[in-house]
């Protein structure tokens, strides 16, 4: 499922691996934004696991979307999508 809106002119979609599967997403969105496209809203687990770790604000103040990109700990809503990147909970 591609929640992403119809008809937006976008680069073509690249591949990345994330939590363990290959994602389509386009170069210039953010990591947070291609993968809550992808279906994937759980970022990683909090210190109370009712109340796990996802994009929350979209620009860059809560760090509630912190991953590993290509094992460097990032923000994934300030992180563009590069083709090959590797995604993993922080």
């Amino acid at each position: 499922m591609d929640l992403r809106i119809a008809g937006i002119a976008r680069p073509p979609p690249v591949t990345i691996a994330a939590f363990g599967r290959d994602i389509q997403a386009h170069p210039g969105e953010s990591v947070a934004a291609a993968l809550i496209a992808a279906g994937q809203w759980r970022f990683g687990e909090g210190e109370d696991p009712a109340r796990p770790r996802t994009a929350f604000c979209m620009m860059g103040v809560c760090q509630q979307c912190l991953l590993r990109v290509d094992g460097r700990l990032v923000q994934a809503c300030l992180t563009p999508i590069v083709a090959g990147q590797v995604v993993t909970p922080a």
